[in-house]
């Protein structure tokens, strides 16, 4: 079931990360989409969600504001498409949340986010050497001031945003992780880097065999150390969750079914947007909110329908480790090949046993 609509309000971006799975691995769709989205899309697409919701009992949907980087809409328009959502969703709109690199978070638009109640997840790749290395603008000027300022604006008006990191495997994620806690972050997500099989070694060729595990090792243990319960750090709080008997969040771990659905400026349903990184296209569909509805997905999208409400197998490997209900064969677009589709483990793989291994030491929990 959807429960989640991650909406791009802004099909462009004023930064160019280098690792960027959007606009710079293996999909140029992006270049085909309106540079925003028009009014008629986008109440076209609450009108949409809240059908969807009115045809199953008491159901909520989330909204993300989404890129692109969204606030390229300005705040007058945030301001416009937030209180457009509030009125036509009603009781069937969960939460409006917004993505953003935090570049362009002027006290304008930060007093539009606060007065809306929206909330906000914010990119940050480190200290300054770091972000600014990777995370640039189209002049190949860093971002990391402008982002910190906008940091410190969503905190002034009272907004703790959930930030964003991309594991790098060349540089210390021990020292991110200190610089984050300085800076008083308590809510941080480290995302592992999105490639497939056919093009890992053309990103990570120098790195060592398990870049992504040496990267995450010492910040758990960093993070294990401080034993502060309001410091959430994921995906180890998922993973020990998961290790308990619980359920973690998100969709990296765990095979779970997919709850949410891209559309795009255009109005266009896609797929999880990070398969871009597999080949170009692979998140087209023949479906539109303009003319079609979720409900639509099952008929004219076998593979976005099987994402949702069927999922994918492990393949023999993973069904024959002793990982596999806590990785559950890892991040799905990890697991793309041409050769043989999402018939594999993980590109990361061997980083993800490395990891659960130390963490069940450290933690004392044995796999079963």
């Amino acid at each position: 079931m959807i429960h989640q609509v991650i909406l791009k309000i802004a099909s462009r971006c004023n930064l160019n990360c280098s690792y960027c799975y959007l606009y710079n691995h293996q999909d140029s769709s992006w270049k085909e989409q309106p540079k925003f989205i028009t009014d008629h899309v986008f109440d076209r697409t609450l009108e949409v969600i809240r059908d969807y919701c009115r045809r199953r009992t008491a159901h909520q949907v989330a909204l993300v504001f989404h890129g692109g980087e969204p606030t390229l809409v300005g705040p007058g328009r945030l301001a416009s498409l937030s209180a457009r959502a509030k009125l036509v969703l009603g009781r069937s709109l969960a939460s409006i949340t917004l993505q953003t690199n935090g570049t362009r978070l002027n006290e304008e638009m930060v007093d539009v986010i606060a007065r809306a109640g929206i909330s906000v997840g914010f990119s940050l790749d480190g200290p300054a050497h770091i972000h600014d290395a990777t995370r640039v603008t189209h002049a190949n000027l860093g971002s990391y001031s402008n982002a910190i300022l906008g940091l410190e604006r969503l905190r002034h008006a009272g907004i703790e945003p959930a930030v964003l990191c991309v594991v790098n495997p060349y540089v210390s994620g021990e020292e991110i992780y200190r610089h984050f806690r300085d800076i008083g972050l308590r809510n941080i997500t480290f995302l592992l880097p999105d490639v497939s099989h056919d093009h890992k070694l053309s990103w990570y060729s120098s790195a060592s065999s398990t870049p992504v595990a040496d990267y995450l090792t010492p910040v758990f243990d960093s993070w294990f150390r401080d034993d502060d319960p309001d410091v959430v750090v994921r995906p180890f709080t998922d993973l020990i969750a998961s290790m308990m008997g619980g359920n973690g969040e998100g969709d990296i771990f765990g095979n779970p079914l997919q709850t949410y659905v891209m559309v795009e400026t255009d109005g266009s349903i896609e797929a999880l947007d990070t398969l871009r990184v597999c080949y170009s296209g692979i998140t087209k569909t023949k479906l539109n909110v303009v003319e079609h509805t979720f409900d639509n997905i099952q008929e004219l999208n076998p593979m976005l329908h099987r994402m949702i409400n069927v999922g994918f197998p492990l393949c023999v490997k993973c069904e024959q480790c002793h990982e596999r209900a806590i990785c559950g064969g890892g991040y799905l677009p990890h697991r793309y090949s041409r050769a043989r589709e999402f018939d594999n483990p993980s590109v990361w793989c061997e980083d993800i046993k490395s990891l659960l291994q130390h963490m069940r030491s450290a933690i004392g929990l044995m796999a079963t």
